[in-house]
């Protein structure tokens, strides 16, 4: 397979990835007709935790009855320990805080300012890792934000400003950035299994308590209430987050950050076709700004060592005309 054709495939991998997770704001909004936020999210972790354990499971057994294929070893290093609690305490605090945002503001200004991440992930990839940035791609950034922007324009005029809202999602943003940026660390040795397994387990030991300091209930009482919990976890956590971190040993956490604004775009097609929800102007105009920025900030960054750049570009390009 030539270098053109893996970058290919690995876009419209991530862009799967982004399209998948886009189902989450659904299946929230299902889930929590029967359940409190924090309570979807804990159900979310510990069911994803359950998949992932019993995949790997699986693929331990097929290796150890192959004659051809070795048994996979890992081994874990002091940073590994930190890494990986550091990873699902992250991924746990980004849902929670995004879901009291919401509770204390309104869904415009909470999306504004959770989708400030690819901000906080380029400064930790500058400050940790001494990951440097072209003109190009930091104006395709501030583009792409500037559309994710104009996509909650008309909310935005009609919100209410909380302050503590407003807070807790640049809190989400944050936590959102470092997740990503340890899991391209752990994504160098790890496979994308093993990393959403230990995550998700360490997620849900995080939100155990904050349930039995809420009083929340904990588990679903009716079968629609599970199908919904465990259609959260494994379409968006199991294969969502597993196609994310997948990518994340082909593209920086700054980029696969910034496909991540995508997100919103695909959320408002699923709401407009599942809820015929409306699409206002700067609906349509924030996702053409979006995709703008997106291609001019991931073509220069993920071209930027290759002789095939234009070739590249078009491939991006193509890919997201598709969506």
């Amino acid at each position: 397979m030539n270098i053109s054709n893996q970058t290919k495939m690995a876009l419209a991998v991530l862009l799967i990835g982004v399209g998948v997770i886009s189902f989450g704001s659904i299946f929230v909004r299902l889930s929590e007709t029967e359940l409190s936020p924090n309570a979807t999210v804990f159900n979310r972790f510990w069911v994803a935790s359950l998949v992932f354990g019993l995949w790997y499971g699986y693929k331990t057994i097929c290796q150890q009855f192959s004659q051809n294929q070795p048994i996979e070893q890992q081994s874990y290093t002091s940073q590994d320990f930190w890494l990986f609690p550091g990873a699902g305490v992250c991924w746990a605090a980004t849902l929670v805080f995004l879901a009291w945002s919401l509770t204390q503001t309104s869904v415009a200004i909470s999306s504004v300012l959770h989708n400030l991440a690819p901000i906080f992930t380029s400064l930790g990839a500058w400050l940790l890792f001494r990951h440097g940035f072209g003109s190009q791609f930091l104006i395709g950034m501030v583009v792409a934000l500037g559309g994710a922007i104009a996509i909650e324009f008309e909310q935005l005029q009609i919100a209410t400003n909380e302050l503590r809202g407003s807070f807790a999602a640049i809190a989400s943003a944050i936590f959102m950035g470092a997740y990503l940026l340890m899991v391209e660390k752990l994504r160098i040795k790890f496979s994308p299994d093993i990393i959403q397994f230990w995550i998700c387990a360490i997620a849900a030991l995080t939100m155990f308590p904050i349930l039995l300091f809420t009083q929340d209930q904990f588990f679903p009482s009716t079968l629609s209430g599970w199908l919904w919990v465990i259609s959260l976890a494994v379409i968006c956590q199991v294969v969502g987050h597993g196609i994310l971190t997948y990518s994340l040993a082909r593209f920086s956490s700054v980029v696969v950050s910034l496909v991540h604004l995508l997100e919103p775009v695909f959320s408002a097609i699923f709401a407009l076709v599942i809820f015929s929800e409306k699409l206002s102007f700067f609906n349509l105009m924030g996702f053409a700004i979006v995709l703008i920025g997106l291609y001019l900030a991931i073509s220069s960054q993920v071209a930027a060592n290759s002789p095939f750049q234009e070739s590249v570009k078009t491939i991006f390009v193509k890919n997201l005309l598709k969506i």
